[in-house]
């Protein structure tokens, strides 16, 4: 997962650079918050299914449940999808309204309500061979179909048919498509025949499917408003010009923790399986040796973020002082979410898919309520303050749960030692910036320097027993 979700965030990166100087400033500002608003509803169509399932095939993955797991979540969530995707079709008009009413808009958002079955059939089938072992296509759909595709649809569409913001929407559209396609293919060839049987009792079930997901569906929703509705309301309030400044900082904000979301695929069910069999012990020391590798792979680019945001930002040509002072506001929020570690997962796993309700409920009231406040007074600025106040009381609430709970909890003395070797790259960087002023030069000696710089520190610092371990898999897992 991690090589992929390298690879295919900086190809992500690079899609949305050449949309940025592609389209006018207000396409621009169209196309992400169009594309915001189809994975917050995505969520919604969702109806919980994806952890839901994920759990259900890995706790018994042999079991007739697991396939009755997928057909149940399969019909539910692309039946949902297809019904929300009519709606957004009908209300196109009156929703483009608010921000642009011209005709453009209006097609825009009708070609993005064609991806939201598309988007629950890809996420639920990735779920499924994830729970089953397979974590290739969540790394193959996610991270590589889905630039590659996007960037293809964006150069005939935009480049060389000249649609802007509608030809932009069109290529999302079309990732998400091939994504559910792709995806659908391996999850064939991980389990054939899933789609056929008669449903076996057990958490495949329809009933015990909707115990289970509509908690976690009601969580996604929630996670899904206070994480993206950043860049809508920015766009609601302030118009598409402020929610195009703004474009960079929501593309960089997933670099900050992907470390994590790699970890997690992997984590989740371990989480599972390692709650079942009581092992107690061992699913504490994952939890901290997945936190600490997580903060290590967030804190160089954090500290890019912070000491020489001008040079992260210089690929984006409409990026300014505003958007800088954005990127380090969710930097650092980003990097206090990823030092928790896995919560959600963890309280989902263990079968209190409740637990993480509670928490994303009080975070959407501190998003939108930040946002109204924040947004009018600081801009771009406040979007990014409004998101990262949402994100910390959700994560923190999730702590508290996570020891409450589980008598679990992340920190111990090792994880100060990424901190520390951050240094080294603060150093690189603003020796950089002194050198050769914000741009790529600067950006590029500050990321290669500061990279050596930073596992030189850390190197020097000593790695404990769990580290050793993973470097030696890492180790095994290049030689094969």
């Amino acid at each position: 997962m991690l090589p992929a979700t390298l690879v295919g965030s900086a190809l992500l990166l690079g899609v949305d650079v050449w949309a940025n100087g592609a389209l006018s400033l207000e396409d621009y500002g169209l196309y992400g918050s169009i594309r915001r608003l189809v994975q917050i509803v995505g969520f919604v169509v969702l109806l919980g299914m994806e952890n839901a399932v994920l759990r259900a095939v890995a706790r018994a993955p042999e079991a007739g449940s697991a396939r009755a797991a997928v057909r149940t979540a399969m019909g539910w969530s692309g039946g949902a999808g297809a019904a929300m995707g009519l709606g957004l079709f009908v209300a196109a008009p009156a929703l483009a309204a608010r921000v642009d009413p011209s005709a453009d808009a209006v097609v825009a958002v009708q070609i993005a309500a064609v991806a939201l079955p598309l988007w629950s059939v890809r996420t639920v089938a990735v779920a499924a061979a994830q729970g089953w072992g397979s974590l290739w296509p969540r790394a193959w759909v996610t991270f590589l179909v889905w630039p590659v595709v996007q960037l293809g649809g964006l150069l005939v569409a935009v480049g060389a048919l000249g649609l802007g913001a509608r030809g932009a929407v069109a290529a999302f559209t079309a990732a998400v498509g091939l994504g559910a396609v792709q995806a659908l293919w391996h999850l064939g060839r991980v389990r054939p025949g899933w789609w056929r049987g008669a449903d076996a009792p057990g958490e495949g079930a329809t009933g015990p499917m909707f115990t289970m997901a509509w908690p976690l569906w009601v969580h996604g929703v929630a996670m899904a408003l206070y994480t993206w509705w950043d860049q809508v309301m920015l766009a609601d309030l302030l118009g598409p010009r402020e929610a195009g400044l703004y474009g960079p900082v929501a593309q960089l904000a997933p670099l900050f923790g992907l470390g994590l979301g790699a970890l997690n695929s992997a984590f989740a069910p371990v989480i599972a399986r390692r709650y079942a069999e009581g092992d107690h012990a061992g699913l504490a020391a994952q939890y901290r040796l997945v936190t600490r590798w997580a903060v290590a792979l967030a804190v160089p680019a954090v500290v890019l973020a912070v000491v020489v945001p001008g040079s992260v930002l210089a690929p984006w040509a409409g990026a300014g002082a505003e958007t800088q002072a954005a990127l380090r506001v969710t930097a650092l929020a980003q990097l206090g979410c990823t030092a928790v570690g896995s919560v959600n997962y963890l309280l989902i796993m263990a079968g209190r898919p409740r637990d993480p309700l509670y928490n994303a409920l009080p975070a959407v009231g501190v998003s939108l309520v930040g946002a109204l406040v924040l947004i009018p007074r600081f801009g771009v600025a406040g979007a990014a303050l409004a998101n990262g106040l949402a994100m910390g009381a959700a994560n923190l609430g999730g702590l508290g749960q996570v020891w409450r709970h589980l008598r679990l909890h992340p920190f111990h003395a090792a994880m100060v030692k990424p901190v520390l070797a951050g240094v080294a790259v603060a150093v690189v960087a603003w020796a950089a910036q002194r050198a050769f002023g914000d741009g790529w030069v600067a950006l590029g000696v500050a990321g290669v320097g500061g990279g050596v710089a930073y596992l030189a520190v850390l190197a020097a610092l000593g790695l404990d027993e769990g580290d050793r371990e993973a470097v030696a898999a890492l180790r095994r897992q290049v030689g094969r």
